[in-house]
């Protein structure tokens, strides 16, 4: 059904018109934000269905593992009598310590002793360990107890044990995701997967956070909780008609569906005071001076209460069609190049350090090669382009050779970030996602 939209819908293009008789390429950002007059008001958390999975495997030996350790306590500690928690512990086995305990007193102090005893072990069946956290968050929902759960994999290391492919994870993670199980995986330190922890968050709609101590561990397990009070909308589909003559290229990491002149992409959910950024370029056949070419968006979402599907209006967005000289004095919007500029960069690094972890070292330098030419001349109106272009060569220079440590994990989860428009939720700066390089 179409309803009056709490999301204001924003369409900006680099330029908005287009040379006649020319094969044209615009930039195209959309942003979609919570009204500023929206009545919905920050709410008190809903009560939570939370498992935390947590890797003891001997890489965990040391400093991971009491970090892992001392977040579990403190997040028992928080949780209150409404929320149930369980504890997943894994290794070469699984071990559940235990399953839906109401995070009173009692329970809390009950979960605080046995956390206190686990202790790092074997290796690392992490498809295992998230399975049986899988399992008691389900629990609960088929009880009638909640309608959904949250698993939190705390990992810092690779799974050489059970399900090791990302593919395969990921669609195990994504048929969880359709009964109600979020998941979000948590890297620690300088060695875990990158490509395996983001399987499961991305197919279980949940995110990867890199940390590092034990207050970062707290950071994005209760800020993920803190945002369910926080959700405006819930699956954000945005969807664009446009000309045949028109081909649409998404530069944002979402997942979308291409049929003709229809182009729907995924948004997922939208919080208060979030901005969705989608970048897009759009890639235009020749027109006739004094011709538009038109554009309809708009966006349909589920009702974050009671799950019904609602529909925006339609927003109208057209190109002019100008004489060349016309166009050449039509100033650029800086911002929406610069904002473009900026996810179409995240989107590269993504990519290739995607290769790189699999040591395919010319396919990620590949990458900058083939959009070189096309970015230069993007950013070539900022007046940071040279040091964009710097900053460019340079990942290329990162990613097409051997690269292991917390840099380039912290890339990797920053950079996912961005091309996704999702916030970190660490409390401390940690900079930007480029500086990682």
């Amino acid at each position: 059904m179409t309803k009056k939209s709490n999301i204001n819908l924003k369409v900006s293009w680099d330029k908005d018109v287009i040379s006649e008789k020319t094969e044209t390429e615009r930039s195209l950002l959309i942003e979609l934000k919570a009204n500023e007059n929206s009545k919905i008001k920050k709410k008190e958390r809903q009560a939570v269905n939370l498992a935390l999975v947590i890797d003891r495997s001997g890489s965990m030996q040391g400093s991971p593992i009491e970090a892992a350790k001392s977040a579990a306590i403190q997040i028992a500690e928080k949780l209150n009598s409404q929320d149930r928690l369980s504890i997943v512990t894994f290794d070469s086995e699984i071990d559940m310590l235990f399953s839906n305990v109401q995070m009173n007193d009692e329970g809390s102090s009950y979960a605080k002793g046995l956390i206190s005893e686990i202790y790092a072990g074997g290796i690392t069946n992490l498809s295992g360990g998230w399975f049986e956290g899988a399992r008691c968050a389900t629990k609960a929902i088929d009880e009638g107890a909640f309608k959904n759960g949250f698993v939190m994999v705390l990992s810092d290391g690779m799974a050489n044990d059970g399900i090791q492919d990302p593919n395969e994870l990921n669609t195990h993670a994504s048929e969880l995701a359709s009964r109600g199980i979020q998941t979000s995986s948590i890297g620690i330190g300088a060695h875990y997967s990158p490509l395996q922890l983001d399987a499961l968050a991305e197919g279980g709609r949940g995110r990867l956070h890199h940390t590092e101590t034990a207050d970062d561990i707290i950071d994005v397990v209760l800020g993920e909780l803190g945002e369910i009070g926080n959700t405006v909308a819930k699956n954000i589909k945005l969807n664009i008609h446009h000309p045949d003559s028109v081909k649409l290229k998404c530069l944002s990491k979402m997942k979308f569906i291409k049929s003709g002149n229809y182009f729907q992409i995924k948004v997922g959910n939208l919080q208060l005071e979030q901005t969705k950024s989608i970048a897009l370029i759009s890639s235009i056949n020749k027109y006739l001076e004094g011709s538009e070419v038109s554009f309809e968006c708009h966006i349909t979402w589920e009702d974050v209460e009671t799950g019904e599907v609602h529909e925006s209006p339609v927003t109208n967005s057209n190109l002019k069609v100008v004489s060349i000289s016309e166009s050449d004095q039509t100033s650029v919007d800086n911002e929406v190049v610069k904002k473009v500029a900026d996810i179409w960069e995240a989107s590269i690094a993504y990519e290739s350090i995607i290769f790189n972890e699999q040591n395919q070292f010319e396919k990620a330098s590949s990458l900058y090669d083939d959009n070189s030419i096309a970015f230069g001349y993007m950013v070539d109106s900022l007046e940071d382009s040279d040091a964009r272009i710097n900053r460019f060569n340079s990942a290329q220079k990162k990613v097409s050779k051997i690269w292991q440590g917390r840099s380039k994990r912290g890339a990797y989860s920053s950079i996912k970030k961005c091309v996704m428009s999702e916030p970190d939720l660490r409390q401390r700066d940690s900079g930007r996602w480029h500086d990682e390089f």
